[in-house]
This record gives structure tokens, sequence and C-alpha cells, in this order.
């Protein structure tokens, strides 16, 4: 993580700990002054106010109820031969790209699914076909806050990790970023919720 990112990670986590009524846009601009923040570090900054607003309920949600979508812009686009399917592409897992490494980890840990998908109505489309209760996006600003709006009061806990660069094809996956957003757990969550269902 670089020194930036978790200064971030702090004034996020300290800034929500001071607010009781969650301005996100208010929040994110007190804390883009106070640190001096580019653009591309002022939407990081968003995105990370509202992950944090869905951690708890995300680090209650055991593995195998969550869903992790993958852009298909990371995709090597001169050379990958993945075909889609009406579930998005079908990556080979060549290696030529970051999918297949992103796919691997959601594996390892127990993911319901992983899906390489086009954009969100693809992915509107496959959380009411699975229902998982929890998500990981890996995506742009724009189809994180998409995501945020849209699983907003559903009860499915989101969480989103930007893009390294924008636009629409070759893009980079921050592969250490995914990887501690998909590995986020708190197992006594998890064992509370277990104790509540069988009462």
């Amino acid at each position: 993580m670089s020194k930036i990112t978790a200064k971030i990670k702090e004034s996020v986590a300290g800034t929500i700990d001071r607010t009781t009524h969650l301005d996100v846009a208010g929040a994110t601009q007190v804390i883009a002054q106070k640190l001096g923040l580019n653009k591309r570090m002022i939407n990081y900054t968003h995105v990370e106010l509202r992950n944090k607003l869905n951690e708890y309920g995300f680090k209650a949600t055991p593995y195998n109820e969550r869903i992790l979508f993958l852009p298909h812009c990371l995709r090597n686009s001169k050379e990958c031969k993945a075909k889609y399917s009406e579930e998005g592409l079908q990556c080979k897992k060549c290696g030529k790209c970051d999918i297949g490494e992103l796919i691997e980890i959601a594996k390892e840990l127990g993911y319901a699914k992983t899906f390489v998908v086009p954009g969100g109505s693809m992915v509107t489309k496959l959380v009411k076909k699975y229902k998982p209760s929890a998500t990981v996006g890996v995506c742009c600003y724009q189809e994180a806050n998409l995501a945020f709006d849209n699983f907003k009061g559903t009860g499915i806990h989101t969480q989103a990790c930007l893009l390294l660069n924008d636009g629409c094809k070759d893009t980079k996956a921050n592969i250490a970023e995914v990887r501690e957003k998909t590995e986020l757990i708190d197992k006594k969550l998890l064992e509370g919720n277990s104790k509540a269902l069988k009462k």
C-alpha cells in the first residue's frame, strides 16, 4: 500500500468516527483539502468512504456468500482468446492479463462466483440471479458509485477497488488492494450471526 492510500484510509476512518450523519461528498472534500489530493486521489477517497460505510456488513458475510465482479476491460485486447457468454467473458487464465490471478484469489478464499462483465447492467442481472449477500467490484470510479447507489438499501454489502488506470481497454487492477478487500472478514461477527440464526 502506498503512503498516500494509507493516509486516505486513516483519514476516512477518522472522518466516519467524528461524523454522525455522513455526507460522503462533503467528507471527501474535507479529506481532499487536508491532504492536497489530485482528482484521481479525490475519487479514491470518495470510494474509500463508501467502502467504509459498507465494511461492517461486508466483514460479517462469509466468503461463500460473496461474488467478485471484474471488468472485461482488464483483458489483453490484442491477445485475449476468451469468448463471451450471457454471464460475461469466460476467462481462459492464459496469464496475459490480471483476470486469471484475480479469479484465483476469490477461488482460494471460497467466493461463490467470479464474473468478468462489460458493465453495471450485467452486474445487476447476475446479482438478481445468484442473490449474493456481498459483492466486491473492480471498476472505474463511475461504475463504483453506480454499484453503491444500486445496492443501497438492498442488504447487499458492497466493496469497490478502483482500477489503476482509466479507459475502457487494457486497464490494470491493483492486485494487492483487491486481495485486501476480498479477504476482509471478522470471525467474531460471523460467529455472532451464526448464533443469532440458531435462536
